[in-house]
């Protein structure tokens, strides 16, 4: 069995719960002020693909709206596999609204076509601003990188924090602090074992 089917679903996958994405929007602002958290301008999604004329089709479309979608804001897209064999459409903008569009827009897309069951997870990176100096070293190791992660088939987010891709190990502290900071804003997953580490990720 692999990666994300361990982390995600059994054989038989749930359909999406995509209505939350939003409210990161809203969000925002609590983000960048009390967390510390910039947008590094990087989102993405990541879906089972499935063999078949039909998903082939759905995927060409998505990646021309996508495309039509980041000319409008001076953005990119990008379609790129994993080591587990699974789908990565990242789309680069400054903008965290415009990524909430983006990713909202590929998420129907996909829906529409019937292939809600195969997406997985939505993912934002962050710049995390360090508490102390001395902590900004030891975190140097994960690249200055955060995540949102939003399961799709629990309709919540939930924050991933890397320390060190090679070691494989992650940053509780922050991850905890920034959940107690935007539980009133977001749909924060109150399930800590299913705040799963996404290594390797390509967003």
């Amino acid at each position: 069995m692999r990666f994300f089917d361990v982390l995600f679903g059994r054989s038989r996958l749930p359909q999406a719960k995509p209505e939350k994405l939003f409210s990161l929007v809203t969000a925002a602002f609590t983000l960048k002020e009390e967390a510390g958290w910039e947008s590094a301008g990087r989102a993405g999604i990541c879906l089972k693909a499935v063999a078949g004329s039909d998903f082939l089709r759905a995927r060409e479309e998505l990646e021309a709206l996508l495309k039509l979608g980041v000319k409008e804001t001076g953005g990119s897209v990008t379609v790129t596999g994993d080591e587990f064999g699974y789908l990565w459409v990242v789309v680069s903008d400054p903008d965290l609204d415009d990524q909430v569009n983006l990713v909202h827009m590929a998420t129907q897309t996909l829906l529409e076509h019937g292939f809600g069951p195969q997406l997985l997870a939505a993912v934002f990176r962050f710049v995390p601003r360090p508490v102390t100096a001395s902590v900004a070293k030891e975190t140097e190791a994960g690249e200055g990188r955060a995540y949102l992660i939003y399961n799709y088939k629990r309709g919540n987010f939930y924050p991933f924090v890397p320390r060190s891709e090679k070691e494989k190990t992650r940053e509780f502290e922050p991850e905890l602090r920034v959940a107690a900071e935007l539980e009133k804003e977001l749909p924060i997953e109150r399930d800590q074992t299913r705040w799963f580490a996404l290594w390797n990720c390509p967003v």
